[in-house]
């Protein structure tokens, strides 16, 4: 479905809305005052594809940390800030690209007023992010979906009348339907730029199941400008790869190598899961300017005919490798040599791809 594009506005240097590519938000795991620990995880998540980075920001330790961060962040960062507008107008004051305001744990208006005052002096991103986790007192009567746009609308408000535009909205529920909802009564209802994610999604195999079909499906109806995944992990990096892979998934995401691979049966002649899992880790360090498909394929008859649309590809055959490039075989090698030669020949696909730009 074909949606109206919604208003742009620049997070950092990351344009999120209006013809700008559908972008990827991680969240940190360490307390920004261990601001080394803090910065590590910021870079890992830039690797894997993340393109701004929001970190939780409860107290003046956490505020001092995040300042230090924004000095060296490869990303653009978002204050995540929940029951105290002092902080959250020192964040703005200092520079920080967004700062994220949940309407149930903001309750001081006069402060709500400085804050965007200040946001509308410098560069800064409101980020309003409401959540069936807090929804403001006042409104939980209502029904979730009602509460939620409700809460937004009331946020609103203020920027509104002080015509200030640079916002990004979210409203997050724990429950797919609802979350479907509400993305489409946002956007239906105003032009600003959503952040979509489903909320405490959970720990692995679950959790990206239910992200990938909440998310997938609103993305498909054309809405969302930036999307997080939030799983139950130790760091950001699953959560960032596990969202590129939606946006590849629903053709949105045009850059970097995709993988695909055959989910072997008897007639595999190589030890395609060890293999794929090998290639996935140095592709991890290798940057593609162009989308890139490589396949990888337990035996012949999975091999350059089923992925013949792959840029590159290998099947196994008895200790053998074969590759072939968009199904034209171009060489055999013994299977003990197959991951070099398939490193060998990305890199130089890639060059090529260089060349041409």
């Amino acid at each position: 479905m074909k949606r109206e594009k919604t208003l742009q506005v620049y997070l950092g240097s990351i344009a999120i809305g209006g013809c700008s590519p559908v972008s990827v938000e991680s969240m940190g795991r360490v307390y920004p005052g261990r601001v080394e620990e803090s910065l590590n995880e910021i870079h890992a998540a830039a690797l894997v594809g993340s393109d701004c980075f929001r970190i939780a920001v409860p107290d003046e330790g956490a505020l001092s940390g995040i300042i230090q961060l924004k000095k060296h962040s490869p990303l653009p960062l978002i204050a995540d800030i929940h029951f105290s507008p002092v902080i959250a107008l020192k964040a703005a004051q200092a520079g920080i690209d967004g700062i994220r305001v949940n309407p149930g744990t903001w309750k001081n208006q006069l402060q709500y007023h400085q804050l965007i005052e200040r946001l509308q002096a410098g560069n800064g991103v409101l980020r309003l992010g409401a959540n069936t986790g807090s929804l403001p007192s006042h409104l939980q009567k209502k029904g979730r979906v009602e509460a939620l746009l409700d809460s937004i609308i009331e946020m609103l408000e203020v920027p509104q009348k002080k015509d200030f535009h640079r916002i990004i909205l979210s409203a997050k529920s724990t429950d797919i339907n609802e979350t479907i909802e509400v993305y489409e009564r946002l956007a239906d209802t105003f032009s600003y730029p959503l952040h979509v994610g489903l909320t405490e999604a959970g720990e692995g195999f679950e959790g990206i199941i239910k992200s990938t079909i909440a998310l997938g499906t609103i993305l498909q109806k054309g809405i969302g400008n930036n999307i997080r995944v939030s799983l139950t992990s130790p760091n950001p990096i699953l959560e960032s790869q596990v969202a590129v892979e939606i946006l590849r998934g629903v053709g949105l995401r045009q850059k970097g190598i995709e993988v695909i691979s055959c989910p072997t049966c008897a007639r595999t002649r190589g030890d395609v899961v060890s293999f794929v899992k090998e290639i996935k880790e140095v592709i991890r360090l290798i940057s593609s300017p162009s989308p890139l498909k490589l396949a990888i394929m337990g035996c012949e008859v999975n091999g350059p005919g089923e992925a013949k649309e792959a840029d590159l590809g290998i099947a196994f055959g008895k200790s053998t490798a074969l590759f072939f490039v968009r199904g034209k075989v171009i060489k055999t090698v013994h299977q003990q040599d197959a991951l070099p030669e398939l490193i060998k020949q990305l890199q130089s696909m890639i060059s090529h791809q260089m060349e041409k730009e």
